[in-house]
């Protein structure tokens, strides 16, 4: 235990200092778990949930007894200056203790008062959910956008490596005067772009890497990536109504709205009370004893005891109009929570009917993607085989290169965008938890599995086999 936690120690302090510790390969529900235990936002969030609960206690003393006890003493010496005579000089001391007990009987403003501590309990609660939910999506999130980033470097990293063998070759042919100069100008040209969008790419994929180490307070590197095929499927009309639904019982925006709605009410109450009379009650004992009596009396001791009960009643008559702006600021701010709760119930359907919108256009875009992926794939293998044979120009080549490029970063872009777009949704829901997490790592698996495959999906390889065999049947 000792050893973990001088390892934390030690990784908070390497973060502070902006030093890169050593990161361990992570998987989705590993990092979601680290970032619920370590995310300072999420501690302090947890720290106001204690804070509310002990606003209740202190709410309900007022409606216990108070009971206060006192003792002191006194000394006491006085001196009298005369003319003509001798100063006279007196002393004693006192001593005395006492008890009192007091307990209000009737005061609304105590009872709204406790109602509206509880209830600030259950929305820091509601606010801590919240919390969570955004801990888990931010760092569900940055891992697929991590994910999505490698993606993006490996498609990346197979075209500069294309090109380069593509300048060499050129170079060579220029060298022997077989090719015009001009047409190595433009090879060099597109290695150049390449090599700038992978130089940002690498920048960008450190970027996210902070991010989840903030979030985590641990530097990790993801382990797991979703399957090179899984089916990412639209949502449809009677499953979008139900999520409405269940987006406009649970999300946690729109029930801290209404909860705050619920509260400014209780606070006019509380305003209200402020007209109405209180009754307390109070009682105390209180014993003296002291050498300063009439010595002459032979029944003194110079000690004594009282006891009083008093039964208050307080009617309030003017405050200088305080009460009456109270109760009048109590009435403006449930009209403005009012307003609020409407503005966040549009906005959550708005939310749910974007996120759905986007969740279908990814879908179907997917599908667009694949076949677009086939067609310049085999547009790319044949115009590379009709410049070998000197039918088709470099240009042809490089333009048939960059638009296969292009379609497999948007085809995998897709595919990221989609998984990061049911996890927000999962978040608008207000159902986003660690089941949330483990049903989607059933769509993963190891990385360096995905890294060692070939760049175009094998089952994109395999249809388009399939086509090329089956016009060759036909032919």
């Amino acid at each position: 235990m000792l050893q973990y936690k001088n390892l934390t120690n030690g990784v908070f302090i390497a973060l502070a200092l902006n030093i890169t510790p050593l990161a361990s390969a992570t998987t989705l529900l590993e990092a979601v778990t680290l970032g619920l235990e370590n995310n300072l936002s999420l501690r302090a969030s947890n720290k106001g949930i204690e804070e509310s609960e002990n606003n209740i206690g202190i709410s309900r003393s007022k409606f216990l007894p108070s009971l206060n006890g006192a003792a002191d003493t006194t000394w006491n010496e006085n001196e009298t200056l005369l003319i003509g005579e001798t100063d006279s000089t007196s002393s004693y001391n006192s001593n005395s203790y006492s008890l009192s007990l007091a307990q209000t009987l009737f005061n609304l403003s105590d009872i709204f008062k406790y109602g509206t501590a509880k209830l600030d309990f259950n929305i820091e609660e509601i606010k801590h959910q919240n919390k969570m939910q955004n801990t888990i999506s931010e760092i569900a999130i940055q891992y697929f956008e991590y994910l999505k980033n490698n993606a993006q470097i490996k498609a990346t990293k197979v075209e500069f490596k294309s090109s380069e063998t593509r300048t060499r070759q050129m170079q060579r042919n220029v060298d022997l005067g077989n090719t015009a100069a001009s047409e190595l100008y433009e090879v060099i040209a597109q290695k150049e772009g390449v090599a700038n969008r992978l130089r940002t790419l690498q920048k960008d994929r450190r970027v996210i890497l902070n991010s989840l180490s903030i979030q985590i307070q641990y530097p990790i590197t993801p382990s797991q990536d979703i399957y090179e095929s899984v089916p990412l499927v639209a949502i449809s009309e009677s499953e979008q109504r139900s999520i409405l639904e269940q987006a406009l019982r649970l999300n946690n925006d729109l029930l801290i709205a209404k909860k705050t709605v619920e509260r400014s009410r209780r606070s006019l109450k509380e305003s209200g009370s402020n007209f109405l009379p209180t009754v307390s009650l109070s009682a105390s004992y209180r014993h003296d004893d002291t050498n300063n009596y009439d010595r002459t009396d032979p029944s003194a001791t110079g000690e004594s005891n009282s006891t009083n009960v008093k039964l208050n009643l307080a009617v309030p008559i003017l405050s200088g109009g305080s009460d009456y702006y109270s109760y009048q600021k109590s009435s403006s701010a449930i009209d403005k929570n009012e307003l609020l709760y409407q503005d966040s119930l549009f906005s959550t359907r708005n939310d749910v009917n974007n996120s759905i919108l986007n969740i279908n256009d990814y879908s179907q875009s997917i599908e667009s993607y694949e076949n677009i992926i086939r067609a310049n794939y085999s547009s790319y293998k044949g115009i590379q085989r009709a410049y070998q044979l000197g039918t088709r120009t470099i240009t042809d080549l490089l333009s048939a290169e960059s638009k296969l490029f292009s379609a497999l970063r948007d085809y995998e872009n897709a595919r990221y965008d989609y998984i990061i777009e049911v996890i927000k949704l999962e978040q608008i829901k207000g159902i986003l938890a660690i089941s949330s997490i483990e049903s989607i790592m059933t769509l993963m698996s190891d990385i360096e599995e995905h890294n060692n495959q070939d760049l175009v999906p094998k089952h994109l390889l395999i249809n388009v086999s399939n086509k090329s065999k089956a016009k060759k049947d036909g032919d």
